[in-house]
């Protein structure tokens, strides 16, 4: 699902929300245009949408046009209990490596804005997350926050131990905070980059998780499929069409034929898809990467027959679609499992 689409906890808005108090904002100022009261904050169960919560972000960076690091600010306030679920099963994933897998496998789960894609090969891991799809005006306070997360993240996960970037490059041209570097070490930071990407050495995916316990991480996955399942099926008419397609996968319906089983004009369903931070071709491609994944990684399909199941004339077509969803081919995808 598109990172601006998909129903978050509202506990980041709040955060969000926060920091622009300390700045001297209104609760008001920051919540603007997003359709979030104030009285919905202190609902702990309440869900928003990426979008949503992206507004908050375009009201804090126009109403403090002079304040410097207010992305890395924010993402110094979150703690792994504001993830929920999913945090907990990153931490208690044996390696490091599986604690990669199941953090990307359940990114809907998280407060994440951008696109996570996962490359390995025998020289670096790399996640790479892509953010074409940000305002350029909000693209440096949206990697920063990202950046302090996943320093946040790597500290809870290994406790003492360092879990450094070999490498980590990102798209903006300043980082405003002196004290990084002593963060991590024994990383080389490069600013200005065509991509937002951290670097691993290999050896460090084989490293134990040092909180790693099979019966809570069991759980902690069983609760996360439960959980993005509802949200998934309780998302407006992204969730009607997403069930809509995987009831149809074998022969994916036009638009207009969606169109009109929902009594809809193209152009209204593409206005409605808009508004929930969706398209009709996102949900296409990502009901059929999640089906895809599903029957690599599960059903122990051959490449051909998934390529059938899910509709596309020939295998090659597949191959290219999948390595645009994931950054790798099919079978470089179950090699990694």
């Amino acid at each position: 699902m598109s990172a601006l689409a998909n129903k978050r906890a509202i506990s980041s808005v709040k955060i969000m929300t926060e920091l622009g108090q300390h700045y001297g904002l209104s609760t008001s100022y920051c919540l603007q245009n997003t359709g979030v009261t104030p009285e919905l904050l202190e609902d702990s169960s309440a869900l928003v949408t990426g979008a949503q919560e992206l507004q908050v972000i375009e009201n804090l960076v126009h109403g403090l046009p002079e304040a410097r690091g207010l992305g890395l600010q924010a993402g110094m306030r979150y703690q792994l209990t504001t993830f929920g679920i999913w945090g907990f099963a990153i931490i208690s994933s044996p390696t490091v490596r599986d604690a990669i897998d199941v953090a990307l496998r359940f990114t809907d789960l998280s407060f994440v804005l951008l696109k996570f894609s996962y490359h390995e090969t025998a020289e670096s891991a790399e996640i790479v997350m892509g953010v074409e799809h940000i305002p350029t005006h909000l693209r440096q306070f949206v990697v920063e926050r990202h950046l302090a997360v996943f320093m946040m993240l790597a500290r809870e996960m290994m406790g003492s131990e360092v879990l450094a970037p070999r490498e980590i490059h990102l798209t903006i041209d300043e980082l405003p905070l002196p004290g990084l570097a002593d963060l991590m070490p024994t990383t080389h930071i490069f600013l200005g980059a065509d991509q937002n990407r951290f670097v691993l050495d290999p050896s460090l995916l084989a490293r134990r998780v040092p909180k790693a316990n099979a019966a809570t991480a069991a759980f902690c996955l069983k609760q996360c499929q439960e959980l993005l399942n509802q949200r998934h099926s309780a998302s407006g008419l992204s969730g009607d069409i997403r069930a809509y397609l995987l009831e149809n996968l074998t022969d994916i319906p036009a638009m207009s034929e969606v169109a009109a089983h929902f009594f809809l004009s193209q152009r209204t369903l593409s206005r409605r898809l808009e508004d929930e931070g969706s398209s009709f071709r996102e949900l296409v491609d990502d009901v059929r990467e999640g089906v895809a994944a599903e029957l690599l990684e599960t059903a122990k399909l051959s490449v051909e027959s998934v390529a059938e199941r899910l509709g596309y004339a020939e295998p090659a077509s597949f191959i290219r679609a999948f390595k645009r969803w994931t950054g790798v081919t099919p079978a470089q995808y179950r090699r990694a499992r």
